[in-house]
């Protein structure tokens, strides 16, 4: 039902935000349609400015709209993306030559934008993990149809990273892992602490989140057969768009 202006004790943004919840999670409002713009709410339906933005701040934040500038607010896809840290990181994988994102994007594989710092100066927290002084930094902005999906930012030795020859931007079939098993040093364990924060306003650009909007982080530590640790990597998700999910042996 459409709210009504003016009845006490209702809280009209969010039957407003409950109308096209129901209308994207349908179909009715396809990926990629616009929403009524605030003006149209406006005179169509007596509704306050605030009103609408907050309904549709709320979209934002459940991952059912985005925003751009001089296109307006348009409906997302509904449908979450499931994580599953085992399947993705298995040596199967990235042995075949796939990339581990087609494990989370149903063979698909995103768009990156890859910025490689070669031989760096290791962050403090990083060079204590890792026992060295320079690193490799990659940093990877990945996006599927046009909408930004994770960041992630990972540093191996330097020395490693020139070896295996993932110090360059396209590191091949298999990705930065199958490098490092061609030179014998292959990832054997990993570890994932997860955490959840409100996003940091750059995070907000980058990630084309909500006012609010919450993220998971995620640190992972990769190590080879001798438990020497190979990677930091830490990614950061728009937590309204995932599902982290884990297998286990009991």
């Amino acid at each position: 039902m459409a709210p009504r202006k003016g009845e006490p004790g209702r809280f009209l943004y969010r039957e407003l935000a409950a109308e096209f919840r129901a209308q994207i999670q349908s179909g009715a409002l396809a990926p990629g349609d616009l929403l009524p713009s605030e003006q149209t709410l406006m005179d169509g339906r007596g509704l306050a400015r605030s009103t609408v933005r907050q309904a549709y701040d709320l979209l934002k934040a459940e991952g059912l709209a985005a925003s751009k500038q001089g296109k307006g607010v348009y409906a997302l896809n509904p449908k979450k993306i499931v994580r599953n840290a085992q399947k993705r990181l298995s040596r199967e994988v990235w042995a075949a030559g796939r990339s581990i994102w087609s494990i989370d994007l149903e063979g698909r594989d995103p768009n990156a934008q890859v910025e490689v710092d070669a031989d760096i100066e290791a962050p403090e927290y990083i060079a204590g993990v890792l026992g060295v002084r320079r690193v490799c930094r990659r940093r990877r902005v990945f996006s599927l149809d046009e909408r930004t999906l994770q960041i992630a930012t990972s540093y191996l030795p330097a020395d490693l990273a020139c070896e295996a020859g993932i110090d360059q931007a396209d590191t091949g079939p298999g990705g930065m892992y199958a490098r490092l098993a061609d030179v014998d040093r292959a990832p054997v364990d990993a570890k994932e602490r997860i955490r959840a924060r409100i996003a940091m306003p750059d995070e907000v650009d980058v990630l084309e989140l909500g006012a609010g909007a919450c993220v998971i982080v995620i640190e992972r530590t990769v190590t080879d057969a001798e438990g020497r640790i190979l990677e930091v990597n830490e990614m950061t998700l728009d937590a309204a768009r995932y599902v982290l999910e884990y297998d286990f042996k009991l």
